[in-house]
């Protein structure tokens, strides 16, 4: 009889544990909807901060028409901000001030 009674203890225990489990919303437990819904807030959040923090350059071009990408916005010039993108390790280019005027360099007895 006291077998029977330590087991219905331990069955009652058990099933207690698994109700409150099931009632504060199975924690330590994920299905797959919740864990791509945390991933893509992780991500949103993780892009917000890297907007947030990407340095802001701007490209302008100075007296000779020698394209300049500074961190500081020149003072008396036109200029245009560069957007740079995460995914790539460059940026964008801009067409020459002065397309007749080439800026290859010149090769030794060009004069």
């Amino acid at each position: 009889m006291e077998i029977r009674l330590a087991w219905a203890v331990v069955a009652g225990i058990a099933l207690g544990g698994a109700v409150a489990w099931w009632e504060l919303g199975h924690p330590g437990w994920e299905t797959m909807d919740q864990k791509l819904a945390r991933a893509e807030k992780a991500e949103a959040a993780a892009n917000k901060d890297r907007h947030a923090s990407a340095p802001t350059l701007y490209r302008w071009h100075d007296a000779d028409g020698v394209l300049q990408i500074t961190d500081k916005p020149p003072k008396g010039r036109k200029y245009v901000k560069v957007k740079i993108r995460d995914d790539q390790n460059i940026i964008p280019m801009s067409e020459l001030a002065n397309p007749s005027t080439s800026h290859a360099p010149k090769r030794p007895g060009d004069g």
